[in-house]
């Protein structure tokens, strides 16, 4: 079963080679501010994430990640915050990532 990015508009989906690209996929937090937080952030309305619904690493800045190693973890409290949005749901829209 494929797992792709939930995001508006994000096409990149968990392949061998997105992660030869460095493009990372976290699921939704199981706690209920900081997941709502994230669900917030999508703007799309009527959005329930399941168990495997993910985000990619393009929504997030640089700094809401941890590195040690090869390991690569999104810091606590991090929420994503950058999206490519239509100018309705948006007044400033991010430039799509391209890993």
């Amino acid at each position: 079963m494929p797992d792709f990015c939930a995001a508006y508009g994000c096409s990149n989906e968990r392949t061998e080679t997105s992660k030869e690209k460095g493009l990372t996929f976290h699921r939704f937090p199981k706690e209920g501010a900081r997941r709502q937080a994230w669900v917030l952030a999508l703007k799309r309305e009527g959005f329930v994430p399941k168990p495997r619904t993910l985000i990619c690493s393009c929504h997030f800045l640089p700094e809401d990640f941890g590195r040690t190693g090869q390991t690569v973890r999104l810091r606590e409290g991090a929420i994503p915050s950058i999206f490519n949005f239509p100018k309705h749901l948006s007044k400033v829209s991010q430039a799509p990532c391209h890993h």
